[in-house]
């Protein structure tokens, strides 16, 4: 029987040889060059803090997802409660059935970026384990069950009525399919992005491994629609279109102080989607946020995804350079560091 060793080991081999697994720099290094040329034209270091006047530092990263996510309208977004380092179970079971959530639900930190440390938690026993094992606070919400996850890129400059879809993303959850004679543990080492979650799946399907699964038969393996715990991004920029548009011209306005982002979103159909009808935001990421359509290695090339994140930095200064003509300051670049240093402290807790 394969050991974990052997599957680690085939798990470099498949991130070596697949793009879209690269690490983070492997796709920002060409913004060593390019973001110095827009902060010179922008006269201003911090220029994408003022793309979203409404989020703290333009959304790098650094603000609090809690406070975004009250932004949006009560009826689009999960029912959330943020809870704090050192708060007693009791009280904490008490303020999560005061807002209505149960088990399981969904915990991630209010600072965090690229699915860090996003949870499904069971119970009220695991979810003390993690608050107690990373003292941070952590936005706790409702898990939402409706059946599709999407990813929509959206902006709108100042002076325009319509706003801009430069990305549609659609997720597909880790999953693998049964074939009535393997067992669970051989299915997810014949599936390559399943076998990159050997760690995790090893531990949370550890009494299913030697399972087989009928032929036909869909296993699911993922909830959570990061790229980073499996999911598979499918570049769905076909289906793009002015109804979409015209319903994220409507979401937007009103979001106070947003201009340029990329909302995560559930709800059953693509068609509700693009109508604005029956969906969840369950967040909203500003100027640091990637338009995660890029990760589609079947449908786009290593090449095509830095020119894209270029291109949407090219926004960020455009964006960011008209709002402050229109008043919008910059974040000083004194404050600016001292966020940055502050997400650090929170990532090593």
């Amino acid at each position: 029987m394969p050991t974990d060793a052997h599957f680690r080991q085939r798990g470099r081999m498949i991130r070596w040889k697949h793009w879209e697994y690269w690490p983070s720099w492997a796709y920002y290094f060409p913004m060593l060059a390019y973001y110095p040329w827009l902060a010179l034209k922008a006269r201003h270091l911090c220029f994408f803090t003022a793309a979203n006047p409404g989020i703290y530092t333009g959304g790098m990263g650094m603000e609090s997802k809690y406070e975004t996510l009250m932004k949006i309208p009560a009826e689009w977004r999960p029912k959330t409660i943020l809870a704090l380092p050192g708060e007693s179970t009791e009280s904490l079971s008490l303020r999560l059935e005061q807002a209505g959530i149960g088990f399981p639900l969904i915990a991630k930190p209010d600072m965090g970026l690229r699915g860090f440390l996003v949870s499904k938690i069971y119970d009220l026993a695991a979810l003390q384990t993690l608050l107690e094992k990373h003292p941070v606070p952590f936005v706790l919400q409702e898990f939402i069950s409706k059946k599709n996850e999407f990813g929509v890129f959206y902006h709108r400059f100042p002076d325009e009525e319509q706003g801009h879809i430069t990305s549609l993303t659609f997720k597909e959850f880790l999953h693998v399919v049964g074939n009535g004679q393997d067992t669970l543990r051989q299915l997810i080492a014949a599936h390559p992005r399943a076998l990159l979650q050997w760690e995790r799946l090893s531990k949370s399907h550890a009494e299913k491994m030697e399972i087989i699964p009928p032929a036909g038969e869909i296993v699911p393996l993922g909830e959570i629609g990061n790229h980073s715990k499996g999911t598979r991004f499918i570049n769905a920029a076909a289906h793009i279109d002015d109804t979409l548009r015209e319903s994220f011209d409507r979401i937007s306005r009103r979001i106070e102080g947003f201009h340029y982002g990329r909302f995560d979103i559930k709800c059953d159909s693509f068609e509700e989607l693009r109508r604005g009808e029956n969906f969840i935001i369950l967040e909203i990421n500003g100027t640091c946020s990637e338009p995660t359509h890029i990760y589609d290695e079947q449908a786009n090339t290593y090449g095509y995804a830095l020119r894209e994140i270029i291109r949407h930095w090219d926004i960020v200064y455009r964006m960011g350079t008209a709002l402050h003509r229109r008043g919008v300051p910059y974040l000083p670049a004194k404050e600016m560091i001292a966020a940055f240093r502050a997400l650090g402290r929170q990532l090593k807790k």
